[in-house]
């Protein structure tokens, strides 16, 4: 075990890992050059090491199996910090960080699932609905970063719809991957699911933030 851990932790000095791991000095940068031009380099860098430490990886024949846990989980990461250092500037209501990690959120709630039932929460990860939900929350921390407070809110609700719709779509496939019942698999019953699942959602939404997304529609009418 000891001489597999080793091997392990040998692994993050590979090119590509360090790579991704440049991107949280670059996350402390825009911390400390939060009122500079400089930040929009350091953010435009952080999205570079995410696209090209992938490539990389192969280029070099360096994949490895902690590159293929670390990549994600410091995706995952940064944003988490990004959106600590960047929100404060909004003066918005915190209830509207619901609206940016609630899809982050339901798939974490899933990890118990893995010993359980030996489920594969990737096949999740890599689902359509899931990938609209993160290309929203890259252009709300663009929003973030300028900072510009409308389009920012309105991103916000965006991700608060592909959320519901991808949480929606998770657990729809999710209970196909672990039940073989007849109404899992049955599409009447997999709509009422669906339609319990956006109800659910959308309640709490509206009870964390009923006065904000009423505020919004009336900006937008």
């Amino acid at each position: 075990m000891s001489i597999e851990w080793r091997e392990r932790a040998g692994e993050i000095w590979t090119v590509p890992n360090l790579i991704s791991l440049s991107r949280l000095p670059l996350v402390a940068g825009i911390a400390v050059t939060l009122d500079s031009p400089v930040r929009y380099v350091l953010f435009a860098l952080i999205i570079l090491s995410d696209g090209i430490d992938g490539w990389v990886a192969r280029k070099l024949d360096q994949t490895t199996e902690l590159g293929a846990m670390l990549d994600p989980a410091l995706d995952k990461l940064t944003a988490l910090i990004v959106v600590a250092i960047l929100f404060p500037r909004l003066d918005l209501p915190l209830a509207y960080l619901v609206l940016f990690f609630a899809r982050d959120a339901f798939v974490v709630s899933l990890a118990p699932l893995v010993p359980l039932y030996g489920f594969d929460t990737s096949k999740v990860q890599a689902r359509l609905p899931g990938k609209v939900v993160t290309n929203l929350q890259f252009l709300a921390m663009v929003a973030m970063l300028v900072p510009a407070v409308a389009a920012t809110e309105t991103l916000l609700w965006a991700l608060a719809l592909a959320s519901a719709a991808a949480i929606t779509d998770y657990v729809v496939f999710v209970a196909r991957e672990l039940s073989g019942r007849p109404w899992v698999h049955d599409r009447r019953g997999l709509v009422a699911a669906a339609v319990a699942v956006a109800a659910a959602f959308a309640l709490v939404v509206g009870l964390l933030l009923y006065g904000e997304l009423a505020d919004w529609l009336a900006a937008l009418g």
